[in-house]
């Protein structure tokens, strides 16, 4: 592992909407605890799984796929639904990099259960030719499996979380290619999430590009009054541990407050005020390019 010993599954106890947090492809809960912290100081419980396949050996990684970590994803989920309560109750789901794939695969798939989404960095496009067409050549053909070794570390521009940053030294090849099969497919199905979303992701991203952030911005199905963009002039991928963490979590404590505040159940004596105007304003693109660029 580079940057330290692996970190297991967190969980923090609080009250619902409560708090899902994935973290990305060949990492651990490390990086996303932000976001339990965050859930923390808003009183909410918080889960943040280790996904199969990480937190040991970038060879136990290679023998992992997508429907692996899919159903962990799902049990974590069914976790915090079921809750202590006797009825389901809808959960933040919280996804860095793969972890955000995952995240609106189970908004797809799962509508009922997912009451918001944070989108953090999604590599729902990789950069061509390197890695999405050679992925799918090698891959395709049936070479054998291998591990790209990871030349420069994290793709962290501040240089003390890069070192920091626990994660494999090597990234295996089919395992990889599951990443950019799942941005496929999810591709197709945006239109028919319509939760809430908070999408973030760095400008200066070198493991997939920002224009996948105005992409998703622009095919999901959430109306533009319940999605909101956030562009990082300054941050790579990790966004999480960048060098902008502050503005970050700001933005995201704003989201998850907002949500949490809007899913606790009214007081009878208080009648529910009309939204005025309807539609209410659209939230915040901050980007300096238009959001419907690709």
């Amino acid at each position: 592992m580079m940057g330290g010993a692996p970190i297991g599954t967190q969980e923090r106890p609080g009250a619902a909407p409560a708090v899902l947090a994935l973290h990305g492809f060949g990492a651990t809960p490390h990086e996303v605890l932000m976001v339990l912290e965050l859930a923390g100081e808003l009183g909410l419980r918080a889960l943040a799984p280790l996904l199969p396949g990480h937190g040991t050996s970038v060879a136990e990684l290679a023998k992992c796929r997508w429907e692996d970590w899919r159903r962990a994803v799902n049990e974590s989920l069914d976790r915090l639904v079921l809750g202590a309560q006797a009825a389901r109750a809808p959960v933040i789901i919280v996804g860095s990099s793969m972890g955000s794939l995952l995240a609106l695969e189970l908004a797809a798939e799962r509508p009922a259960d997912v009451l918001a989404l944070a989108l953090l960095a999604c590599p729902i496009r990789l950069p061509t030719p390197f890695p999405s067409l050679a992925l799918q050549l090698w891959c395709g053909l049936g070479g054998p499996d291998f591990n790209l070794p990871k030349a420069t570390g994290p793709d962290i521009h501040d240089a003390v979380q890069r070192k920091t940053q626990v994660t494999y030294e090597a990234q295996p090849c089919y395992a990889g290619n599951e990443l950019r099969l799942a941005g496929q497919r999810l591709l197709g199905h945006l239109s028919e999430i319509r939760c809430p979303t908070f999408i973030a992701h760095g400008r200066r991203d070198h493991v997939c590009p920002v224009s996948n952030a105005r992409l998703v911005y622009r095919r999901l199905g959430t109306p533009a009054w319940d999605k909101q963009l956030l562009i990082l002039p300054r941050s790579y991928h990790i966004i999480t541990r960048d060098i902008e963490r502050g503005v970050l979590r700001g933005e995201l404590l704003q989201f998850l407050a907002r949500i949490s505040a809007r899913a606790r159940p009214s007081s009878s004596e208080q009648p529910q005020t009309p939204v005025e105007p309807y539609p209410p304003p659209a939230l915040p693109v901050s980007d300096s390019c238009s959001a419907t660029s690709s």
